[in-house]
C-alpha cells in the first residue's frame, strides 16, 4: 500500500505540472478550467499525503525508515503546493503570458516531475536511484541559473513597469522553490536507497 500512494502522489505531480505547462502555453484558452483543475489535483495530493502519513504512523513495518518515509510525504507535498502557488499566482495577478525564462522553469519542473513519478516505483533499485538522484541534480542547476538571469532580467527590465515586475517574481520566485523542493526530495530518494540492503 506504502508504493501505490507513493506512486499515485508522485503521479499528481506530473498532473500539476502538465496543468502548469499549459497555462503557460494557452495564456488565456480554457484558463479557468485549468487553474480549477489545478486546485482539484493539489487537494487530491494532500489527502494522499494524509492518507500517507497515518499509514506510516498506525503501520507496525514500514517499507523504510519512518522520518525518511515523512520526509519523503513532505517533500512529495511541498513540490506540489509550490506548483499550486504559482498557478495561484498566475491566476491573482491575471498574467496572460509569462517571460520565456520562466516558461523554461516550467519546463524543467514538468520533466523533475516525470523522474520523480518514474522512480517511486523503483526505490529499491539502487542504478535508477542513482541515475534520477544525478538528472534532478543536474535539472535543479540548470534551474538556479535560468533563475538567476530571470531575476536579472525582471529587476533590470522597464523602471515603469514595476507592477508586472513584481507580479512575475512571485510566479518566479514559487517556480524556483518546486524545483530546489524536487531536489531535496531527489536527496531524500537516495538516503532511503543508501539505507537499503
Amino acid at each position: 500500500m506504502f508504493f501505490e500512494l507513493l506512486v499515485s502522489a508522485s503521479g499528481l505531480l506530473v498532473d500539476g505540472a502538465r496543468l502548469l505547462s499549459g497555462l503557460c502555453a494557452d495564456g488565456d484558452a480554457g484558463r479557468a478550467d485549468m487553474i480549477a483543475r489545478m486546485h482539484e489535483v493539489e487537494h487530491r495530493a494532500d489527502e494522499i499525503s494524509h492518507a500517507l502519513i497515518r499509514r506510516v504512523d498506525t503501520s507496525f513495518i514500514t517499507p523504510f525508515d519512518r522520518e525518511d518515509l515523512h520526509r519523503l510525504v513532505s517533500g512529495l507535498d511541498d513540490c506540489m503546493d509550490h506548483m499550486d502557488a504559482a498557478v495561484d499566482f498566475i491566476d491573482v495577478h491575471a498574467l496572460a503570458q509569462l517571460p520565456p525564462r520562466a516558461v523554461a522553469q516550467v519546463e524543467i519542473i514538468a520533466r523533475m516531475a516525470e523522474l520523480t513519478a518514474a522512480v517511486m516505483s523503483g526505490l529499491r533499485d539502487p542504478a535508477r536511484v542513482r541515475d534520477y538522484v544525478v538528472e534532478v541534480n543536474r535539472l535543479e542547476n540548470e534551474a538556479d541559473r535560468g533563475y538567476r538571469r530571470l531575476r536579472a532580467e525582471l529587476l533590470n527590465g522597464d523602471p515603469m513597469d514595476v507592477l508586472r515586475m513584481l507580479q512575475n517574481l512571485d510566479i518566479v520566485q514559487e517556480l524556483e522553490a518546486a524545483c530546489n523542493a524536487f531536489e531535496r526530495v531527489a536527496h531524500t530518494v537516495e538516503g532511503i536507497s543508501l539505507k537499503e540492503p
